[in-house]
């Protein structure tokens, strides 16, 4: 499942991610989400459909994976701030692993909140969705629903345009997402790079 691949994967760059830039031991943040995923999913298998129980569990989840992404993010900056001795090269690569989790993090809260869930986009039974796509507004895609892929891109797009690009954001919950998810990114690609190329010559 793709769901489950995209956590092995924001799991396995954590645990690449230096000593310096990790809460507690460095295998401890993604013992617990590749420990969570399953048993989410089990759930999901139990009840066959998207209960109650794992509405809450998923958005528990989540809510853990993105602490720990801005979490991450914040301690690579103080470890910049405080003088870190990791050569420039080093410094940009554990940037960009800060990014790439940031991407896939936010991307899955994105897929998991528009309309109220991918069970109900799947179903159309969505109220209201907090998304609007371009090609909702096409004749020629009607029908068309996003997939998760359309959610990760959104995610990027967020960061390297630090504001929404062709899909917007219509609640204020996505919206105070979108806001916290750029400025991570914001202030995590400022002091990395403005750090990293005084160094690069020397490292």
């Amino acid at each position: 499942m793709i769901l489950a691949l995209i956590v092995c994967l924001i799991a396995g760059i954590q645990l690449a991610l230096p000593r310096a830039d990790t809460v507690g031991p460095v295998w401890l943040i993604p013992f617990i989400e590749l420990v969570g995923i399953p048993i989410v999913l089990s759930l999901r298998a139990v009840a066959g459909r998207e209960t109650q129980y794992v509405r809450i569990a998923m958005n528990l989840f989540l809510i853990f994976l993105v602490a720990a992404s801005v979490t991450n993010a914040m301690l690579l900056l103080l470890s910049l701030l405080r003088g870190s001795s990791a050569s420039g090269v080093a410094l940009l690569l554990a940037g960009l692993a800060v990014l790439i989790i940031n991407v896939m993090s936010f991307g899955l809260v994105y897929w998991w909140l528009d309309g109220g869930g991918p069970g109900k986009r799947y179903e159309g039974t969505v109220e209201r969705a907090d998304f609007v796509f371009p090609q909702q507004g096409m004749e020629s895609e009607a029908g068309w629903k996003p997939s998760l892929l359309d959610y990760l891109y959104t995610a990027y797009t967020n960061i390297i345009a630090f504001s929404p690009t062709d899909t917007m954001p219509l609640t204020h919950r996505v919206k105070v997402l979108f806001t916290v998810q750029s400025s991570t990114a914001l202030v995590t690609i400022v002091v990395t790079l403005s750090r990293a190329i005084n160094l690069i010559p020397n490292g």
